[in-house]
């Protein structure tokens, strides 16, 4: 499901921002230092992200939220007090410097209770739900069914239990060999599991099958159990629950900083060069060939929803080119098209595609919804690649598993597991040293890019 709560943090990042400017407005009465201004603003944007306090989390409650704004804020005031101290002597006084602090926490703390509050009201009222499934039934499992019933602010709806033995309290959808049949036929986006009613056999199905077909996975423990290194320990208040390998794009504050260099990168890219390429590219590819200069095509997008990816067209045109990869010595290829193509130039529309939303800078490359078709009955956990944004460039292209696939299914099966790879360890140094691989590789040969 898409992130229901992915307005929320720049809407919140930009309130606290907002209330930190004004208070020391208000605190100084001008602007004659405007280096403060300046480093306070920098100094809690830079907190926020390292302490990660700036997200507000709905599960642990107000208190927990309170607290990390209090740490965070903490660390900022003696941070700017200090260089306040340092940079700017004798300027304020710290009775003045004090009021100011405590002002400005009220104010934050105000603000930050607000959105919460607008948080939970809006998962309450929402119509889109995470529609999840219990297998086995226990008193955790019950208890877990009950508590979500109650809280609609979390945004779950229990659709019913899978055992294999019957129990009145519950909504029986079927056995445990039913589950797999009902989430294909029905949209479910979280499979819960009883730790201690689903052997460990069962449960590596349970994880194989909803990697395979983009479903979370949660499971609810036995009591004393501890969180492992494929887990992830949570809490809907008081009641634990373990996330199996999450990813660092479930963080609200990746998503938030991968967007926003996106935004920014294509923003200048577009401005900077595409404004004059272009067109220079446009003039040529009319005079290599008949057709127009751009070409659309569906491609497999986030939770493998298709969109139209933008190209300069690098072929003539013909009736194959949404089924069919191009080949070496392709005769569909012009000649300016096989220059653009080695060099990446035909991609360079895409950063408009990156804009809009539907991809990213880097990420696994989006495949012609045919071949997705067909990959993902032939390469296991396939599918994966497409819990995050496609890329104009990731890290297969850079470590060489680029071109055509359609003949040697070893080379899709390799770009695959460097998506997943990327996918489970992005950062964003990993994101800009792509971006840096993939400039240098414009200028190298590359025998399977044609």
């Amino acid at each position: 499901m898409a992130n229901k709560n992915k307005y929320l943090l720049p809407l919140n990042l930009l309130g606290e921002l907002i209330i930190i400017t004004f208070c020391l407005k208000f605190g100084y009465n001008n602007y004659t230092y405007v280096d403060i201004f300046i480093f306070s603003v920098l100094s809690w944007v830079l907190g926020s992200f390292l302490s990660k306090s700036y997200y507000i989390n709905r599960k642990p409650g107000v208190l927990i939220n309170s607290f990390n704004l209090t740490k965070l804020f903490v660390i900022y005031f003696l941070v700017n007090f200090f260089y306040v101290e340092i940079i700017h002597p004798n300027t304020y006084n710290h009775a003045h410097s004090i009021y100011l602090g405590v002002l400005t926490y009220l104010a934050l703390l105000t603000w930050r209770f607000t959105v919460f509050l607008l948080q939970k009201n809006k998962l309450r009222y929402s119509k889109e739900k995470t529609n999840a499934v219990i297998v086995g039934i226990s008193v955790n499992s019950i208890h877990f069914k009950e508590f979500v019933e109650k809280k609609p602010e979390y945004g779950i709806k229990i659709l019913g239990f899978f055992s294999n033995k019957p129990n009145d309290k519950v909504n029986l959808l079927g056995t445990k060999d039913d589950l797999f049949d009902y989430c294909k036929k029905n949209q479910v986006h979280e499979i819960i599991c009883a730790s201690d009613k689903v052997s460990n056999e069962h449960l590596n199905s349970i994880i194989e099958f909803a990697e395979n077909n983009l479903i979370k996975i949660k499971i609810i423990p036995e009591t004393g159990v501890l969180s492992g290194g494929n887990f992830d320990l949570n809490y809907l208040e008081h009641i634990p629950i373990l996330d199996i390998k999450k990813n660092p794009f479930d963080e609200v504050s990746n998503q938030f900083l991968k967007r926003l260099f996106d935004i920014l990168f294509s923003l200048c890219v577009i401005l900077f060069v595409l404004s004059w390429l272009i067109p220079i590219l446009a003039i040529l590819i009319k005079l290599s060939s008949k057709g127009p200069v751009f070409f659309t095509q569906e491609r497999t997008g986030l939770r493998n929803k298709s969109f139209k990816c933008f190209k300069l067209r690098s072929m003539r045109v013909n009736s194959l080119s949404n089924l069919k990869q191009a080949e070496k010595g392709d005769a569909r290829i012009t000649k300016l098209g096989a220059f653009m193509r080695k060099t990446s130039l035909d991609e360079l529309p895409q950063f408009f595609n990156v804009l809009i939303g539907n991809m990213s800078i880097v990420g696994p490359r989006p495949h012609m919804v045919k071949h997705t078709e067909e990959y993902s009955q032939l390469v296991d956990k396939y599918m994966l690649r497409h819990l995050v944004k496609p890329g104009i460039t990731g890290l297969s292209q850079v470590m060489g598993y680029r071109g055509e696939t359609q003949h040697d299914l070893y080379l899709m099966k390799m770009r695959v597991r460097m998506d997943r790879f990327y996918i489970e360890n992005w950062s964003f140094y990993l994101d800009l040293k792509i971006i840096y691989l993939t400039i240098l590789s414009m200028f190298r040969k590359n025998q399977n890019a044609y």
